[in-house]
């Protein structure tokens, strides 16, 4: 991600705070997956300073034995990776019923049929890699709007079903 001036810092901020007060219904954590240890030490970082705990993953492999003991609402992994790469992460979560997480996928690829395979696999949202981080904020805000009317809507249907019975 661009580090951005103090005016991007702001806006920053003021995205940060919304999202924070909407993950109150969950938690602010992230898990971020890519192999490149300097763009997961600077996404990691900056999503520190705003609050986010973060877990650190180097490749899909690693994220999937983590994820077997932690839940985040959100996961930000690059595509290209060894051992396991993001589309094959997505695949095998969306695979074991994990529809409760919001998977943002960091590309450096802009061609419309891999981010249809990408969507196929289960992929919520994309990054390129160079976007400066009100657009990495911007997208965790629908991140966790999208967590936020996703389980409002299982309420409502879970009550309604609820009346049904009663």
């Amino acid at each position: 991600m661009e580090h951005s001036g103090a005016a991007h810092d702001i806006n920053s901020s003021i995205v940060t705070k919304r999202i924070l007060n909407i993950a109150q219904g969950s938690e602010a954590r992230i898990m971020v997956v890519d192999d490149d240890e300097l763009t997961l030490v600077l996404i990691s970082d900056l999503l520190q300073s705003h609050g986010f705990e973060v877990r650190q993953a180097s490749d899909g492999a690693q994220a999937l034995k983590i994820l077997e003991h932690e839940w985040f609402p959100v996961i930000i992994t690059d595509w290209q990776m060894p051992v396991m790469n993001g589309l094959e992460l997505t695949r095998r979560l969306r695979a074991q019923g994990t529809l409760d997480t919001y998977v943002i996928m960091l590309t450096a690829l802009e061609s419309g049929s891999d981010y249809e395979s990408g969507y196929e696999a289960g992929v919520d949202d994309y990054l390129t890699k160079k976007l400066p981080d009100i657009e990495l904020f911007s997208r965790i805000h629908a991140a966790y709007r999208t967590l936020e009317l996703r389980r409002s809507l299982r309420d409502a249907r879970s009550a309604q079903a609820e009346n049904k019975a009663g």
